[in-house]
């Protein structure tokens, strides 16, 4: 799987700032500079910056540059997409580990919380997602249900590119929730307390659906970080 430009430029300028080469405090290099640097244009250029300021590694003010604030990233898992760059980002940093894996027809319960028809069959592949790089980071609960065996082994082999996701529609909705008790003594939290849940439904270009992911993190495991650079000195409504 070939990754994007912004993707390797991000991590080699994550590589550099743990290594000292752009210390805590200091400026990095202008986004001119970095596209000369790096013969990338300006556009590949901003959505590096937009990781490592994701990530909680630099801030960006107007007039102000790119200040690196951290040496490491602070969020190393962004729970919600945006794109579909940002779906396959998900993936390559967190796998499930020891999933299991079932065929079942939806119950009253399993309908609501997926939005499809009570009895409808589904191949369902579940268990905790790590951190690739951390294995023993536990990020959250994830399930996934497909229509076709053949897409639950597709998934249960990592097998997902950037155009079988480019190709579908994504639905996406985050709702606050309470821990079930059986998902709560898998993600080692209490039963009742707060959790995030993230749904996600794909359906391909003749709106068939293909896909559901609902992902469970409970309250004390996830953050969502975002910057609003202050306004420019003059500048209009």
């Amino acid at each position: 799987m070939r990754r994007p430009r912004y993707r390797i430029l991000a991590d080699q300028l994550v590589e550099a700032i743990a290594l000292g080469e752009f210390a805590v405090g200091s400026r990095l290099p202008t986004e001119h500079d970095l596209c000369a640097a790096h013969r990338l244009s300006r556009g590949t250029v901003r959505e590096a910056l937009r990781c490592l300021e994701d990530a909680g590694m630099i801030v960006r003010l107007p007039g102000a540059g790119t200040t690196v604030v951290a040496s490491r990233p602070i969020h190393e898992y962004h729970l919600i997409a945006s794109t579909h760059d940002g779906i396959m980002e998900l993936f390559e940093r967190t796998k499930l580990s020891q999933p299991t894996a079932e065929e079942l027809d939806a119950d009253t319960r399993l309908a609501a919380q997926l939005d499809v028809e009570v009895g409808s069959h589904w191949f369902a592949l579940c268990g905790r997602r790590v951190l690739r790089n951390e294995p023993s980071t536990l990020v959250c609960w994830s399930e996934h249900y497909h229509p076709d065996k053949a897409s639950s082994e597709r998934l249960r082999r990592g097998d997902l590119t950037p155009l079988n996701v480019e190709t579908l529609t994504t639905e996406q909705v985050v709702a606050a929730e309470v821990l079930r008790g059986d998902l709560a003594e898998a993600l080692g939290a209490d039963a009742g307390s707060p959790a995030l849940v993230v749904r996600r439904r794909h359906f391909d270009a003749n709106r068939r659906l293909v896909d559901i992911g609902v992902h469970t993190h409970p309250a004390d495991r996830y953050q969502v970080r975002m910057t609003f650079p202050a306004a420019v000195a003059g500048a209009g409504p």
